[in-house]
């Protein structure tokens, strides 16, 4: 649809399009699927897409263009719906603080439970834990859901994230 109607419309027009048509589709129970092995071909589609708006070639990258038009990637995407499931439902999630008496750097952060199994180790609520211990003090400190949603995704937006490597190796206030 966005090859068909790339020659008469506008790349506004057509972002609007991409947010109608794919970007629901590609959000729909994200929280879930996100770290799937086949988010990355969802990647590689949404790329395609975003070259097809802009008109980069094959080999290009696409960075830049997801910064320009204030897109998530898949990753990025997904690392959002976590986090605002995380600091919507933590409530049952115990603190260092609550764990252990000692004084640490740590001790805001959220305690990861202790498991042996993959499927538990990459379940929605470890895997948020580990995101929101990733996050900056000024971000876990808000307590009110909107600027926190409002401020996590204008970070993510300054980034094109790939992989939730890519998270993890930079500070997201960067």
């Amino acid at each position: 649809m966005i090859r068909a109607l790339k020659q008469t419309l506008s790349t506004y027009i057509l972002r609007n399009i991409y947010f109608a048509h794919f970007q629901t589709k590609m959000r729909y129970g994200i929280v879930l699927w996100g770290r799937a092995r086949e988010s990355m071909e969802i990647l590689s589609v949404q790329k395609k897409v975003i070259r097809m708006m802009t008109g980069l070639k094959k080999g290009e990258s696409c960075k830049q263009k997801f910064k320009e038009l204030r897109i998530l990637t898949v990753t990025s995407l997904y690392l959002l719906e976590v986090l605002c499931y995380m600091k919507k439902y933590r409530g049952s999630i115990s603190e260092n603080l609550e764990i252990h008496e000692h004084n640490t750097r740590r001790k805001i952060d959220l305690h990861i439970q202790s498991c042996r199994t993959s499927p538990f180790q990459k379940c929605v609520i470890n895997t948020g834990i580990k995101l929101f211990n990733h996050l900056p003090p000024e971000l876990k400190h808000l307590h009110d859901f909107k600027p926190f949603r409002k401020k996590l995704k204008f970070l993510q937006l300054k980034k094109a994230l790939y992989t939730l490597n890519e998270y993890f190796e930079t500070s997201i206030d960067k």
